[in-house]
């Protein structure tokens, strides 16, 4: 006698045993999955970026209106740039969240240059006229002690203009984490 060469899985108990465990997944998981989307929708609604991009109002936040020459300029200025990435309000440190500029002192020559050319950018971006940032009591600080802002303005014809972006696409800076020191130094 030949026995049937189809077998089940050892512990394969049906199509009824397999919904019935399902339904049970589902029951205890729901909430965790209602808990994560939840939090993934306040994360995209405090981003005013992403408000901007699926056409919900950004919120006003702080309005700077100061003008920022170069720290390094002659003549002492209390709001001025400090490098590619940074720039000072007062005593306040400020560095823009999520990208990384050339460094000043850099690991070599052309990183050095790069700097110079992405400090005149970003102060160039400053001083086109009033910004917003979130305000200062609800960001980040990084390990300096420097508060990790956003800052962008709504132009006149209503877009939204998100500094790092702008800073990025125009090759001044990197998404931070992305590599820069290897990118200016070739």
């Amino acid at each position: 006698m030949v026995e049937s060469m189809v077998r089940t899985p050892r512990f394969d108990r049906g199509p009824a045993a397999r919904r019935r465990w399902l339904q049970r997944l589902w029951r205890r998981s729901r909430y965790i999955l209602l808990l994560g989307l939840l939090l993934l929708a306040w994360q995209l609604w405090s981003d005013p970026q992403m408000r901007a991009r699926i056409g919900l109002p950004v919120a006003e936040g702080e309005l700077v209106t100061t003008r920022f020459p170069l720290c390094d300029a002659p003549g002492y200025a209390r709001n001025c740039v400090v490098d590619g990435d940074t720039f000072r309000i007062g005593n306040r440190r400020i560095r823009i969240e999520g990208i990384d500029a050339p460094e000043r002192e850099g690991r070599c020559p052309a990183e050095s240059e790069a700097a110079v050319a992405s400090t005149r950018a970003l102060a160039r971006w400053l001083n086109i006229g009033p910004f917003h940032m979130l305000p200062a009591g609800s960001v980040p600080r990084d390990q300096y002690g420097r508060e990790l802002q956003r800052a962008w303005r709504v132009t006149e014809d209503g877009r939204y203009e998100d500094l790092a972006d702008i800073l990025v696409h125009s090759g001044q800076a990197v998404e931070f984490g992305r590599g820069g020191a290897s990118r200016w130094c070739g």
